[in-house]
C-alpha cells in the first residue's frame, strides 16, 4: 500500500467526514423517539434505540473536531495568516450568520408549534426569534470558528522548522505499541475536573467542559496530520483499538446506562471507573476508525468528490429540513419505525435536492452554505 506523504490529501478522513455528517441525520431522527430531549418529540419512545443513539453519542462529534483540526492542518498549506483567517472567515462565519437567520428560525418555529407555545403564522413568529436568539445545532460552527482563530499561532508554531523536533520525538514515542492510547489522560483529566463543574450547555461562553475537550480532539486531528509515521501504528492496531472500543463501552453501558444492573453505582470508585473507560471508549473508537477507513479507503472518486462538496450545505440545512418533516410526521398514527425511517429518508431527499438544485447550482447561494 503506498505511503500518502505529507502533502497528500488523505482521502480516508474526507471519507470519514462524510460518513459523521451523514450519521447525523440517523442521530438527530432518533431523538425524536427517546426521552432524552428534542426540538419535537413522538408521543410514545423506543427502548431499542437508546442503545444505537448511545454508542453514536460517544464518538461522532468527537470524531468530526479531531477531522477538522486535520482538515485546518491542509487548509494551511502555505498560506499566510491573513490568507487563511479571510478564508475562515468566509467559510464559517458567513454561513453561520446566515445560519443563524435564515437556517435556525424555522426549527424553533415547528417547536414553539409542537409544544403548543405559538400558533401564528411564520412572518408573525420571525421577529419574536430574534427574542430568543439561538444556534442550535450550528454551534459547531461557532467553536470551530473559535478554536480555528484561538489556535492560530499554535498551528503556525507546529508547522515551522522550531517544533520539527519535538513533534517527532513525541510521534516516535507515540507510534510503538499502544501507546498512542496514553492520549485518553489529558481527556480524562477535563473529564474529572471540568464536566461537574460545567455542565454541557454549548453557549460558548460558561461551557469550559466541552470547550476543553472539544479543543483537545482538535489538536490531536492538527497534531496526527503534521506527521505520517501514526498513520501506520493507527492501522496495524485497528483490530486492537476495536476491542478494546467494545469492551470499554460494554463497561459504560452496563456499568453505568442500563437500568436494573448499572453496577458501577454501587462501586466506591465507580465513578472514576466510569469516567475513565468513558473517555478510553471515545478515543478507541476514533482510533479504530481512523485505522479501518486508512485500511479500506484511500482512494479518491466521483462519490467522494461530489460528496465532500455537499456534505458542509447538508450539515446545515438537515436538521431544518429533519424537524419540519418530524412536525407533520409524529402526528400520524404510524409506527415508530415507520416515522424513523420516513424521517430519515425525507431528511436525505430534500436536503440533497435543495443542495441539488439550489446551492450547487447557483454561487451566490452557495456562498451562504461555504461552497467554494
Amino acid at each position: 500500500m503506498k505511503e500518502p506523504t505529507q502533502k497528500s490529501r488523505l482521502y480516508f478522513l474526507d471519507w470519514l467526514r462524510v460518513i459523521a455528517f451523514g450519521l447525523l441525520v440517523f442521530y438527530h431522527s432518533g431523538l425524536i423517539f427517546v426521552d432524552w430531549g428534542f426540538h419535537i418529540q413522538n408521543d410514545s419512545f423506543s427502548a431499542g434505540l437508546k442503545l444505537p443513539m448511545l454508542f453514536l453519542n460517544q464518538w461522532r462529534l468527537p470524531l468530526l473536531f479531531l477531522v477538522s483540526g486535520a482538515g485546518i492542518y491542509f487548509a494551511l498549506g502555505k498560506r499566510t495568516a491573513g490568507v487563511f483567517a479571510k478564508e475562515r472567515l468566509i467559510r464559517i462565519l458567513v454561513p453561520l450568520i446566515f445560519g443563524i437567520m435564515v437556517i435556525i428560525p424555522p426549527q424553533v418555529y415547528f417547536e414553539w408549534l409542537h409544544r403548543k407555545a405559538f400558533d401564528g403564522s411564520y412572518l408573525e413568529f420571525y421577529p419574536l426569534f430574534f427574542k430568543h436568539i439561538t444556534w442550535n445545532h450550528l454551534w459547531f460552527l461557532v467553536y470551530l470558528f473559535t478554536f480555528t482563530f484561538l489556535g492560530l499561532p499554535l498551528f503556525f508554531y507546529l508547522k515551522g522548522e522550531k517544533a520539527k523536533s519535538v513533534i517527532t520525538k513525541i510521534a516516535s514515542f507515540l507510534s510503538k505499541r499502544m501507546n498512542l492510547l496514553l492520549l485518553v489522560i489529558p481527556l480524562l483529566s477535563v473529564e474529572l475536573f471540568l464536566r461537574d463543574r460545567w455542565p454541557d450547555n454549548r453557549n460558548l461562553i460558561t461551557d469550559w467542559y466541552n470547550f476543553t475537550f472539544y479543543f483537545i480532539i482538535l489538536l490531536y486531528g492538527y497534531f496526527f496530520a503534521t506527521v505520517d509515521s501514526l498513520w501506520p501504528t493507527l492501522e496495524s492496531n485497528r483490530k486492537k483499538y476495536l476491542l478494546i472500543g467494545i469492551l470499554s463501552f460494554a463497561i459504560i453501558y452496563f456499568g453505568w446506562h442500563q437500568l436494573g444492573i448499572n453496577f458501577l453505582e454501587k462501586l466506591a470508585l465507580g465513578r472514576f471507573i466510569f469516567d475513565f473507560f468513558k473517555c478510553l471508549n471515545i478515543l478507541s473508537w476514533i482510533l479504530c476508525l481512523l485505522g479501518f477507513a486508512r485500511y479500506y479507503v484511500t482512494d479518491n472518486s466521483i462519490l467522494l468528490q461530489y460528496a465532500n462538496k455537499a456534505v458542509y450545505p447538508f450539515y446545515i440545512l438537515h436538521q431544518t429540513v429533519l424537524i419540519a418533516i418530524g412536525f407533520y410526521v409524529v402526528q400520524y398514527d404510524w409506527s415508530i419505525a415507520a416515522k424513523y425511517s420516513t424521517i430519515v429518508a425525507g431528511t436525505f431527499i430534500f436536503t440533497m435536492l435543495i443542495y441539488e438544485l439550489l446551492i450547487r447550482r447557483i454561487k451566490q447561494v452557495g456562498l451562504f452554505f461555504g461552497v467554494k
